[in-house]
This record gives structure tokens, sequence and C-alpha cells, in this order.
């Protein structure tokens, strides 16, 4: 779980196979309405690989499964996030040159934006979308989704780590939203038309791509989640 943690979360960041991505930042820090909704500091996934017992941890390194990752704002009013490596215990060499791959490009800058509508100005919102720009030119925007919980600002948030194509477009199509289409060979040679990824183009066609997503991840997302840890 720890290493796939980390590949869901490279893969929002990265534009994986058949993830919502976009071409340029839809969303900037005045579109952050409302006060900031996390703690700051050294955050954990707690699941079926990372006991709850590790959120209490105020020193110290965290078990592969655990993944911490920090989350610090900027000057800005954007946030920063990156997986810390170094926080990792017991890496072999092949899984620790893995994880440092993976987050080769640095932390990435994060905008967390309401995903409803209308959002009141001056409090909090039920769930937010995470538009996330890599530092390393030439890689491709990607999103995540966060539902804060408890007192606020959170620091347990149940999340999906990445908006897939095919959950959100179950329904059908999403104004603001296309899909990009590929031809894939199977074994007897047949062509077939594939969902290869889908690319947004404007606020509202990511907001409801993410409320889509929560629906289509609900069993996920309380199985999973990320908790803050220390400073």
């Amino acid at each position: 779980m720890g290493r796939h943690f980390a590949t869901l979360l490279m893969a929002a960041v990265l534009g994986g196979c058949s993830m919502l991505t976009a071409e340029a930042p839809l969303f900037s820090p005045a579109d952050q309405i409302g006060p900031p909704p996390l703690t700051e500091g050294v955050w954990i996934v707690v699941g079926e690989d990372c006991p709850a017992s590790y959120a209490r941890r105020r020193s110290g390194r965290f078990p592969e499964g655990c993944t911490p990752m920090e989350i610090r704002r900027l000057e800005d009013g954007a946030w920063q996030a990156g997986v810390r490596v170094d926080l990792i215990a017991n890496l072999s060499p092949s899984a620790r040159a893995e994880a440092e791959a993976q987050t080769a490009s640095g932390p990435f800058r994060m905008l967390l934006v309401p995903a409803v509508e209308n959002a009141a100005s001056d409090a909090y919102a039920p769930l937010y979308v995470a538009e996330l720009t890599p530092r390393a030119a030439g890689e491709t925007i990607g999103y995540a989704v966060l539902a804060p919980i408890g007192t606020m600002p959170s620091t347990t948030a149940l999340v999906v780590l990445s908006v897939g194509c095919t959950d959100i477009l179950r329904q059908g199509p999403i104004d603001g939203v296309a899909e990009r289409h590929g031809t894939r060979i199977d074994d007897s040679g047949i062509a077939h038309d594939e969902l290869e990824g889908c690319v947004a183009s404007t606020q509202a066609g990511v907001r409801e791509a993410a409320r889509r997503a929560v629906i289509e991840n609900l069993d996920e997302m309380v199985e999973r989640r990320l908790v803050y840890v220390r400073p």
C-alpha cells in the first residue's frame, strides 16, 4: 500500500493514464475562498497497511505503508505538498530508488478550492478539489479530491488521490471535460476504441468531475484517509 499510495499520488500529479488532467492551471489562489481547510505539517495515509496508532507518532520515521507527506502553505496562499521519502523507515535500496524516482520533481504546488458552486467566502466547504501542478516543466496538471472532517482546520481528510476518467464519465459526458480516445489491438488483432484520458478546460467541469469521483469511490475513501501527525 505504501508505494501504491505514492504511485497514485504522483500519478495524480503527472497525469497518469486515464486520469483527469488539464493543459494549464484552471484555478488561482483567489479561488481558495474561505479559511484554510488543512493543518500544515506532516501527514500520513492511514489504512490497511498503516494502523491509526501511527497518527500518534510525534517523532521518528514511519513504515512504508504510511507514506508520510508534508503539506505547507506558500506565501501566495497556495500549498506545497510532497512525499517525504526520508521519513519512511526500512526501505530496501530498490524501494527507495523507486520512491525517489516517483518524487524526483520535488514538492508540487497544490490549490485547494471548494468543489461546490457558490461556496460561502467566509466558511469551510464540505468538499475540496486539489489542483496539483508539478514543479518540473512539461509534466501534466492533475486533480485529487479531499473531504476534511472533524475540527477545522482539519487534521483528518478522506481523499480520492486521483480522479479517474472512467469513474467520472460513467454517468455520461461532462461539459468542460474532453475525452481522449485511442485504439487498442487485442491478442486476436482486433482493434478496439479505448478511453485513454480526459482533459478539463473549465472550473465547472473539474468540480462536477470531483463530485462524481466521490460517488464512485466512497468505499475507498472510508477505508483510507489522510491524518496529520506533527508540525
